[in-house]
Parts: C-alpha cells; structure tokens; sequence
C-alpha cells in the first residue's frame, strides 16, 4: 500500500479551475509522459485498464501511478471481446469501441433487450482514453463536454460525422503547439487501427514529447508562414520566377534564420 497525496484530476482542477488559469506546454508535456510510462507497464502485462481518467492517476512522492483496475480485463493478444451488461468506464474518457455494442444492429450503439452485449477493446481503447485527458489538460475540458445529455455522448462518441474541435489556442489564450495537436488527434482517432501505440506516443521520435529529436524540423507560426509567402509572391512579381537553384538557396538560408528565430524561443535560452 502507497499513500498517495492527491489524484491528477484534483491536481488540474487546482490548476485550471480561475481565470487566470494558462496553458503550460511543460506541464502538460511532464505529466502526458508520466501517464504514458504508467500505461505501458499495464499494456507489457497484457491488461487493458478500460477506465483511465484524471481520477485514476494517483500522485505519490511526486510520481503518478495508476489505480482502480475494477473492469480492467487480461488479454491474449491485442483486443478481448468483452461481454457486459452495459457500459462501464466514464462516459466522457469512453473510447467508441467501449461504447458500440458489435452485436448490434447497424448504425445502434447498444443491442437490442435479451442480446449479450460484446464489446470489442483492446489497448487502442486505452490510447483513446488518454487522448482525451491530454485535450482536457489542453483545453481544460473533455472532447463531448459540451454534450450535456448521456444520449448525445453515447451518440456523438463512435460517429465519424461529429466532428472534434480542435482550437489553435486553449487555456488562457495560449497557443496549441501543432505537435500537440497532432498527438491529441492521433489518440482520437475513431479508427482505432490509426490509432498511435503506447510505445510509439514514448518513442524519441515523437514530436511532442521530444521537440528537438527531429533534425532538419522547425515549428512555424501562422504570421511567419504568411510573411514568407507575401515575400515569394513579392520577389516572384517583380522578378519572375527564379530558377531551382535560387530556391534551393533560399530555402536553406529561411530555414536557418527559423531554426535561429525559433532557438531563442526555447526554454533556457540565453
């Protein structure tokens, strides 16, 4: 037995819950890795948790670990077929393959009363949970919060025609790292075969958690995007169109005034 000092939701909405409340990218960045290592120890011993949620990362001595493997299930090989009398989990971390019965009819998310319901998880329904703690860290709530009625959820959660916004800013303001935008869009992914793995969303390659691990890469801004352009179409007007080694010139004299620009950005600059 662990004592632990709080559970992350409690931990977010201390953070999040005033106004003044901002977007801090290491935060999100320090605690995403935190779940991820959690989860993947789970998946190594071939269980899928079934019900992640802010409420079941316990912080202890400053380490998340996680807890309540009430409907965790133990699998053979990547996906269980789960029967159950209804849905369990938390609605709004619930992945659509925990939501949509397979032994329905189509286009139903449940089957018909006196039918087993047969849910079909695997760790991709864990992926799809984490994914949305990680836009609730960004946005400071779930995906289907704003769908008050459990009706609407059930509905909107397995249907690739409800769209999933995803806002250029989110706490406070701030501006969306487009590497963590990409990350949240992967992890909700309503395909689960698109879906990233565990181990790839750890990887050093992965650009959210590792922003420098890509050489030749540099995040841009919306403004320096349409500056670039607005002087292409400039040069292009007054002097025509320069030829491919003046683009291959140009091209790498911009990308290391970026990589400079974006350098001094970074934290720990100086």
């Amino acid at each position: 037995m662990e004592c632990g000092e709080t559970d992350f939701a409690n931990i977010l909405t201390l953070r999040h819950g005033n106004e003044e409340s901002q977007l801090d990218v290491s935060f999100v960045r320090y605690y995403w890795r935190e779940m991820l290592q959690c989860v993947d120890i789970v998946h190594q011993y071939n269980v899928i948790h079934s019900d992640l949620k802010p409420a079941n990362f316990l912080l202890v001595r400053g380490k998340l670990k996680l807890i309540d493997f009430g409907i965790a299930n133990a699998i053979q090989d990547d996906t269980v077929n789960v029967h159950r009398e209804s849905q369990v989990g938390t609605l709004n971390y619930m992945s659509p393959e925990a939501i949509v019965d397979i032994n329905a009819s189509s286009g139903k998310p449940m089957a018909s009363v006196g039918q087993p319901r047969l849910m079909k998880l695997g760790a991709p329904s864990d992926v799809w949970s984490l994914g949305c703690i990680l836009y609730q860290m960004t946005y400071g709530r779930t995906p289907f919060y704003h769908l008050t009625s459990m009706y609407q959820k059930i509905a909107a959660i397995p249907d690739p025609n409800h769209l999933i916004d995803y806002p250029s800013t989110g706490i406070g303001g701030v501006k969306v790292p487009r590497s963590l935008v990409n990350t949240i869009k992967g992890c909700l992914e309503r395909d689960k075969e698109k879906r990233p793995t565990i181990r790839q969303l750890l990887s050093l390659e992965d650009p959210f958690l590792n922003p420098d691990s890509k050489p030749g890469v540099v995040e841009i801004t919306e403004d320096m995007l349409l500056q670039l352009l607005e002087n292409a179409a400039d040069t292009v007007e007054a002097n025509g169109r320069p030829s491919s080694y003046t683009l291959q010139t140009w091209a790498k004299d911009v990308f290391a005034k970026l990589e400079r620009r974006m350098e001094t950005q970074r934290p720990g600059y100086r």
